[in-house]
């Protein structure tokens, strides 16, 4: 029972690690988009999304490589949660970072997001006591919304990617499980 306490730590701890790098992907071209032209933004996006995924694969790869040295196997639910909590980690760190960004580093860009969000809710008119709940509260929402959608995209990308890297029991090997 310690050693799997001891192995759930240390998946933690390395997902954490794996997490705060993929965010540094995220920041990096977040950086990119804002300081180069926004004609070339929709590129941005893509190579980021490619880097994403990749980083993302490799991660869960070494994971189960690893789990599979130790244990002679690593199953599609062991990787698959390695995935997702390193996509957790990311989407913490990278609310993180919007908050500073748009706080000290570009209050500006934060003004700008706030006018064009209330003339959007005023098009659609909604309430003014509404609007000014949201609008008081959309760093928050921003923050939010960067854990979540790293949180989707970890469930959709650590699902798919699972699948390639999972490791399967060798059937020559005597310790497994299925055979205790």
């Amino acid at each position: 029972m310690e050693e799997q306490q001891k192995n759930s730590v240390r998946k933690v701890n390395s997902a954490a690690m794996e997490g705060l790098k993929l965010a540094l992907i995220g920041i990096v071209f977040t950086l990119l988009a804002t300081i180069l032209n926004e004609s070339i933004s929709v590129l941005i996006v893509l190579l980021k999304l490619g880097a994403t995924i990749t980083f993302l694969w490799w991660a869960m790869k070494k994971f189960s490589t690893r789990n599979a040295a130790l244990k002679g196997y690593t199953t599609y639910g062991q990787v698959f949660s390695y995935g997702w909590l390193t996509s957790l980690f990311s989407g913490i760190v990278l609310a993180c970072f919007f908050f500073i960004q748009y706080t000290w580093i570009m209050p500006e860009t934060m003004e700008e997001i706030r006018q064009v969000y209330i003339s959007q809710l005023s098009a659609m008119r909604v309430e003014g006591h509404t609007i000014e709940l949201l609008e008081n509260n959309l760093m928050v929402i921003m923050a939010s919304s960067a854990i979540i959608s790293a949180l989707i995209y970890g469930l959709i990308w650590s699902a798919i990617l699972a699948s390639f890297t999972k490791v399967n029991p060798n059937p020559m090997n005597t310790n497994t499980p299925e055979t205790i």
